[in-house]
């Protein structure tokens, strides 16, 4: 269903704004404690609810927000790609390349300075991989989509089986609250700095998945999967009925494996953490598709179409939410280092905050402040398509 007059669609703005409420979550448990796991540390360690909300943040959310936002990179942009054809494609795929130059050049200077688990020029990257993918025959796309996976596979295996091999490496208690006791400004980005390039050292086995997320989501686009089509309702369905329940299994596993990890291991969570990249991608697609078909069956769903004014807005509450986080947790500002229960209840707060003032700020100012600087001046500048969908 598009907005009216804007060319977007409102059930892929309020998937992005959901799928948000992950990201914030996530960086609220891990910023002050940078360089360890994704999951931070469980504080106090023996507190029974801290264990329960990392859990659970492993099961629901690790993982599982930057799928959707892979896969509705590529949706979105074969969205807008549909009826462009010869020049006016070729228009329209520079301006994104433009655009997407900008959102990674931003994304650079954020993982560097902010906050070094930068999603922004990962996504900027996959768009620039995908430029052309509308273009592509049905065929290429599948072909692509398994060789991605299966290469994803063979490299995430051996990770696993040199994990199982190795035992418990004890590594995301080293830097425990590395952000906070940070003293000094140039200690602190020297963190972020050591953290986005082990990131990009890293991304070797991350691409191919991401790649063939987004290559899903244009494939998906291209047959308008999250719209009324006999092919997106037979694999509603099957999302429903096959990927959520498979998801939901993982999302158990995962949460065992985190009070695995801090009981037995010392607060080594890599087992959770390795986990997160077979079950994250399961569930989200579950998600999208049962969220998708019931949306079309009863009508826009309320709580998720008030997610849409956030998903417009994705790019600049993204870093904003990182700047508080560094005002809030680095030694260098107040240097806060509150309980993992603080930490959840903060990172669900700001997401419902913000959920609530976007549309107010969208009433106002008409977009955000970092997406009218990725957007950019000269052609096609008047629109208002979100370069991180």
């Amino acid at each position: 269903m598009p907005v009216a007059g804007s060319g977007r669609s409102a059930l892929v703005d309020s998937l992005r704004g959901a799928a948000l409420f992950g990201v914030v979550v996530m960086n609220a448990l891990a910023y002050p404690h940078a360089l360890g796991s994704p999951l931070g540390v469980v504080e106090p360690p023996d507190s029974g609810l801290a264990l329960t909300l990392h859990a659970l943040a492993s099961a629901l959310l690790q993982a599982k927000s930057y799928a959707f936002l892979a896969f509705l990179s590529g949706y979105a942009w074969a969205m807008q790609s549909r009826g462009r054809h010869g020049e006016r494609w070729r228009q329209g795929a520079e301006v994104r390349r433009a655009r997407l130059l900008r959102q990674g050049a931003l994304g650079i200077a954020h993982g560097l300075f902010v906050w070094f688990g930068d999603i922004l020029s990962w996504l900027a990257l996959l768009g620039l991989l995908l430029v052309r993918a509308p273009r592509w025959r049905l065929r290429v796309l599948r072909g692509r989509i398994i060789a991605w996976f299966a290469l994803w596979g063979l490299l995430i295996l051996p990770l696993w089986a040199a994990r199982i091999g190795f035992g418990s490496a004890g590594v995301p208690t080293a830097g425990a609250w590395a952000t906070v006791e940070a003293q000094s400004w140039s200690a602190l980005f020297a963190i972020q700095r050591e953290g986005y390039l082990a990131y990009v050292i890293g991304a070797p086995w991350q691409v191919p998945l991401m790649l063939a997320l987004g290559l899903l989501g244009v494939y998906a686009g291209r047959l308008r999967v999250l719209e009324r089509t006999r092919v997106g309702a037979r694999l509603w369905r099957a999302g429903r009925r096959v990927l959520l329940p498979l998801g939901l299994a993982g999302a158990v596993l995962q949460a065992l494996l985190v009070v695995h990890g801090q009981r037995r291991l010392g607060g080594d969570f890599s087992f959770a953490d390795l986990a997160s990249q077979l079950t994250g991608p399961l569930l989200a697609a579950g998600v999208v598709l049962a969220l998708a078909g019931a949306w079309h069956a009863r009508g826009p769903l309320p709580v998720l179409a008030r997610c849409a004014p956030l998903g417009r807005l994705s790019l600049s509450a993204y870093v904003a939410h990182t700047l508080c986080c560094l005002v809030l947790f680095s030694g260098t500002a107040l240097g806060w280092a509150p309980a993992s229960a603080t930490l959840f209840a903060l990172g669900v707060a700001w997401w419902a905050g913000a959920a609530l003032l976007a549309p107010v700020w969208l009433r106002y100012a008409g977009e955000g402040p970092l997406e009218r600087w990725v957007r950019g001046p000269g052609p096609g500048g008047g629109s208002r398509r979100n370069t991180t969908t």
